[in-house]
């Protein structure tokens, strides 16, 4: 027992020695093939690498081993170098004495730490052991080191793999950028856990919310691979040098989980340019597009009018602020209000007020922006909107030059009055001559001269029909078909509007004339909603063509004419129907 301790301690002593080594992917056990170059009987050498897969920055362990069915003795450290593929540090090394035979037999192990040093997939070379003179060679095998975004699974062969990306490493200060994460796989991982992404914090950006794109399939080297796509929208807060941090996804393997990191990446935050800096550029990055609308093309002296100013586009609506309204004479510009946030644009509304009738333009509205995909500064712009301001609500025949709506009727009035003098002139100078030329009596009876010297005519009495508020409309209506003044759309909306009005006058006793009050008439009268809403609409109707009037065609005059002659029929039809 003494002599097999003591053996033992010189072997121990001597077994340890420390060298480089490298190493390659492959997660078995390689058995070295014993290699004799002098005849040496039952001596075993062995070299075992596990795993043969490893992620670059993980170890791997080389197992080295010299046993036989004799006393061995004079045993040298096993030589070998992987060296630049892997560094080989020195664990430990161990003597295990045995009875081979009714003799004493001796085993040593070495055990070796394999740090790899490159990517890639490494054929280890051969490792020499010597036992008295003579040598011993054994082969490890081969090993695979892949990098950290990478996981192959060795008894599947399902490779696992991340990366991440941006659109472009030089984005302009918060203009947007584009932050991909991938998660690409050839097979499932056989546990119900599901891999799960660890992003970076972004905390230099504004961030628009993740968006996971559908998985799909890709064509890898020729094997196919399912993919899982996350998506940032990033804009930076600060210009200069910002690395993001790796992106992990962390593996539920059945042997514990397993964490895949990608590369960092590093961006270059380019500040605004100072040249050609427009003065009006409040700091708006992206592409955008203005409009701006109205509630109606009118609006009465002293109220509000209700302007809507939408900026719509791509970029970072962080950055958009409302536009300026150019001044506007006579108008009281109030706002802006933000009213309307989506994730394309941003909707403001301002209030006008016009102090004074007539005609008002809201003039183009400019909106400067930076666009970082041309690196320039661009402006886009509204359309000129004219607004009409007629004096009070209550008043329907305001047209939008300013001039009173009456002035027509002042015309025609004027000429009936003419007309009826030259018609009275000649009348009188009728009524004198033709006594004196002695017409024969007719059978229907006979001319007696009057007190002043004029025949008395006897006159055949004849029936004439009786004048009535919808005889006296349709009369209207049809000379408003006839009329020259119809080619003048507001003109002729005045027209129509005081055929309506005056009707209503005629049955209703109409107290003013507004679509509000004529409403209520016609409630109270007992005219079903069809038919008032039908009268309410030609109102409606004349007043857009009176206040913004817009080119109206022949055929359109016409079919509004024939709607009123049409209310008004049914209107009467509901009357007469009432009072029997």
């Amino acid at each position: 027992m003494k002599r097999i301790g003591k053996l033992f301690n010189q072997i121990s002593a001597a077994a340890f020695v420390c060298f480089p080594l490298m190493l390659f992917p492959s997660l078995a056990t390689a058995q070295g093939i014993l290699k004799r170059e002098s005849p040496q009987p039952a001596i075993n050498v062995a070299a075992v690498v596990s795993p043969r897969h490893i992620q670059f920055g993980e170890k791997a362990r080389l197992d080295l081993t010299i046993s036989g069915e004799t006393f061995i003795k004079h045993i040298e450290a096993p030589q070998f170098s992987f060296l630049p593929a892997f560094l080989a540090v020195p664990l430990h090394s161990k003597a295990t004495p045995r009875l081979e035979e009714n003799k004493i037999a001796v085993s040593i192990a070495w055990a070796y730490e394999l740090i790899p040093q490159a990517i890639g997939d490494f054929a280890l070379s051969d490792i020499r052991f010597a036992y008295q003179g003579t040598p011993y060679f054994a082969n490890p095998g081969s090993i695979r080191v892949s990098g950290t975004d990478t996981y192959v699974d060795s008894s599947t062969n399902a490779i696992h793999r991340i990366g991440a990306e941006v659109d472009t490493s030089e984005p302009y200060l918060n203009a947007p950028l584009t932050y991909t994460f991938r998660y690409l796989y050839t097979a499932v991982l056989p546990t119900r856990e599901s891999p799960t992404p660890r992003l970076p914090t972004f905390r230099d950006f504004f961030v628009e919310a993740l968006q996971k794109s559908a998985t799909y399939t890709q064509q890898i080297r020729g094997q196919t691979f399912w993919v899982e796509a996350y998506t940032h929208k990033l804009y930076p807060k600060i210009a200069g040098q910002i690395v993001l941090a790796p992106a992990e996804l962390l593996l539920p393997l059945p042997q514990g989980h397993k964490t895949l990191k990608t590369k960092p990446l590093s961006l270059t935050v380019q500040p605004i340019p100072e040249t050609g800096r427009p003065p009006h550029f409040d700091g708006a990055i992206g592409e955008y597009q203005i409009s701006a609308e109205i509630e109606k093309g009118w609006i009465a002296a002293g109220r509000a009018l209700t302007l809507t100013v939408r900026i719509s586009g791509h970029g970072n609506l962080q950055t958009v602020t409302p536009p300026m309204l150019p001044s506007i004479a006579g108008v009281l510009v109030s706002g802006p209000n933000l009213l309307e946030v989506t994730p394309t644009s941003r909707a403001y509304v301002y209030a006008l007020t016009p102090a004074r009738i007539g005609i008002f333009r809201i003039p183009a509205i400019e909106y400067v922006y930076f666009d970082p995909i041309r690196a320039v500064y661009a402006t886009t712009q509204t359309q000129l909107i004219p607004v009409s301001v007629r004096p009070h609500p209550n008043d329907p025949v305001e047209d939008e030059t300013g001039s009173s709506p009456w002035l027509p009727w002042f015309i025609l009035s004027a000429v009936l009055i003419v007309v009826l003098a030259v018609a009275g002139y000649l009348w009188h100078r009728t009524g004198f001559v033709i006594p004196m030329r002695g017409k024969p009596k007719a059978k229907t009876g006979a001319d007696t001269p009057d007190r002043g010297g004029r025949k008395n005519r006897k006159i055949q009495d004849t029936d004439i029909a009786p004048v009535t508020p919808v005889s006296q409309a349709r009369g209207a209506l049809s000379t408003l078909v006839n009329s020259d003044t119809t080619e003048n759309a507001t003109t002729f909306a005045n027209t129509l509007a005081h055929v309506l009005y005056q009707y209503l006058e005629d049955i209703f006793d109409l107290s003013q004339r507004n679509i509000d009050t004529a409403r209520e008439v016609c409630m109270h009268a007992g005219i079903s909603e069809s038919i008032f809403s039908e009268f309410i609409d030609l109102l409606l109707k004349c007043d857009y063509h009176r206040f913004a009037p817009v080119p109206l065609s022949v055929d359109e005059r016409n079919a509004l004419i024939a709607r009123a002659e049409t209310v008004i029929n049914e209107i009467e039809t509901s009357q007469n129907t009432q009072d029997t």
